[in-house]
This record gives C-alpha cells, structure tokens and sequence, in this order.
C-alpha cells in the first residue's frame, strides 16, 4: 500500500494541479506550451506541493477517536491523524513536491529544453 489515510490526496491534488496548468497554458498560450517550459511544470508542481502540505497539516489535527466493539467490549483507539503517501506524512510529501518544484523553476533558469 503506498497511502494510508487520505495520503492518496496528494496524488490527486498534484496531478489535479498539473492538469489544470496544462490545460490553462496551452489554452492561452498556443498547443504544446506548457509542456515545452519547465517553470510551467515547476509552478504547477509548486502549487500542488503546497496545497497538498496545507491539507496534509490540517487533517494532521484530527484526533483520536476511541471504538467499542459490541461483542467483546475491547476498547480500540482509532488514529485519525495519519496520513502518508509512499511512507511519508502528507504534509511531508507535499512540502517535498513543492521543493521539486522550485528545483523545476530554478533549472529552467539553466536548460534550454528547444
């Protein structure tokens, strides 16, 4: 399992993020834009990682929640505030794709991708 909780969000958040660049950008600036500028995939990345760490720390703050199974009795304490994606918190993974997307922006600086 690569998620647990809602770590898949990240996922979704991010793709969700580059989808929408892709589609704007090329939208305004001609076919192929965004995929032929590197700081479009950067920004896109950017927002993404920062929109998933802010879900990520806000769903961190969920506490715990305590069950009662009928049968037995046994008392079992649910963790609500976990969530990770490939064994990283969420708020973790997203600052991580926020910083490959500043690495993104920054390498456009340097490569030339024509």
């Amino acid at each position: 399992m690569i998620y647990n909780g809602f770590g898949f969000l990240v996922a979704v958040i991010t793709f969700g993020s580059c989808l929408a660049a892709n589609f704007l950008l090329d939208q305004q600036f001609g076919e192929g834009y965004y995929s032929s500028n590197l700081w479009a995939i950067g920004i896109a990345l950017l927002i993404g990682g920062v929109i998933s760490s802010a879900v990520g720390f806000m769903l961190k703050k969920r506490t715990d929640r305590i069950v009662v199974d009928e049968q037995t009795g046994e008392r079992l304490v649910l963790n609500l505030s976990r969530h990770s994606f490939f064994f990283f918190p969420m708020h973790w993974a997203g600052i991580v794709i926020a910083l490959l997307g500043i690495g993104c922006t920054i390498a456009d600086l340097f490569i030339d991708l024509a």
